[in-house]
């Protein structure tokens, strides 16, 4: 466990928790404010399918039709109650594990692995900083929005629970921000950045089958291609690059590690004897 003591005031949790909160609202303010034309998104999205049908990638279509055998044409009144609660999962898992999961790792770094948690908490940032940049520059209309003959079927239409699930609206809300699919970033982020130093190994499965269980519900969703994904993964790659520039390592920060053994004693710590010459 990484030492507490020594702490600057603004590494705090309080202050931390604060600071955290109030550059992700401001995230969300500057990218409803990047929102593209409409007219440049469907171009865009006509793009990313024009190359994944090339990279012969251009499933996600067929993935919906899995849990919504009725896509395009669905009627949200007569879906069966298996494909409604079946698709309403997905839409809870969307809207809900890409804010808990997260949140939950840069707790559990925070109390138990103080400088990872800098270091990580630096690379959300960057990520989000860059994702800001593919937004403004290329916005893209996601799958649930195209027309009906590309296949797909808004599956915000069936809600979740509550307001999880449902599709984004408000003032906050960018239609057109699709790539990168921050929903692979963040969840592809929560595994690196906790697996390393997560002891049990059940949650060390979890969360290396999250971003892939993620993958999916973005997916079956139609909030994104699979180009998204991949533009959500550079993203991250960026951040972490960056983050890895410009964090600085305090020179304490290995000092609760166990001292190396003598090279002049025996492995069995049972004895101090001398290594015989």
């Amino acid at each position: 466990m990484a030492r507490r003591s020594g702490r600057k005031w603004w590494n705090f949790w309080v202050i931390q928790a604060g600071i955290c909160y109030a550059l992700y609202n401001a995230f969300e303010w500057a990218r409803s404010q990047v929102e593209g034309s409409r007219a440049d998104a469907i171009i865009h999205a006509r793009n990313i399918i024009s190359t994944e049908r090339f990279l012969h990638l251009f499933r996600e279509s067929r993935v919906e039709h899995w849990i919504l055998p009725c896509a395009p044409a669905c009627n949200v009144a007569t879906v069966s109650d298996l494909e409604r609660n079946a698709i309403r999962f997905w839409n809870v898992y969307y809207g809900l594990m890409h804010f808990v999961v997260p949140a939950l790792v840069l707790i559990y770094l925070y109390h138990w692995h103080f400088q990872r948690y800098r270091m990580w908490r630096n690379t959300a940032g960057f990520m989000l900083a860059i994702s800001l940049l593919g937004f403004w520059l290329y916005p893209v209309l996601p799958p649930r929005l195209l027309p009906a003959h590309f296949g797909f079927f808004d599956a915000s239409h069936f809600g979740g629970i509550g307001p999880i699930g449902k599709a984004e609206a408000g003032p906050m809300a960018n239609a057109y921000a699709a790539m990168p699919s921050l929903h692979i970033g963040w969840s592809t982020w929560s595994a690196c950045a906790a697996v390393p130093v997560v002891r049990n190994r059940v949650m060390k499965v979890l969360l290396i089958l999250h971003p892939i269980v993620t993958f999916f519900a973005v997916v079956v969703t139609a909030n994104h291609y699979i180009l998204d994904g991949v533009g959500g993964l550079v993203t991250l790659g960026l951040g972490y690059l960056v983050a890895r520039a410009v964090t600085r390592v305090p020179a304490d920060a290995d000092a609760s590690k166990s001292e190396p053994e003598a090279p002049d004693t025996y492995p069995d710590r049972m004895t101090t004897a001398p290594r015989a010459p």
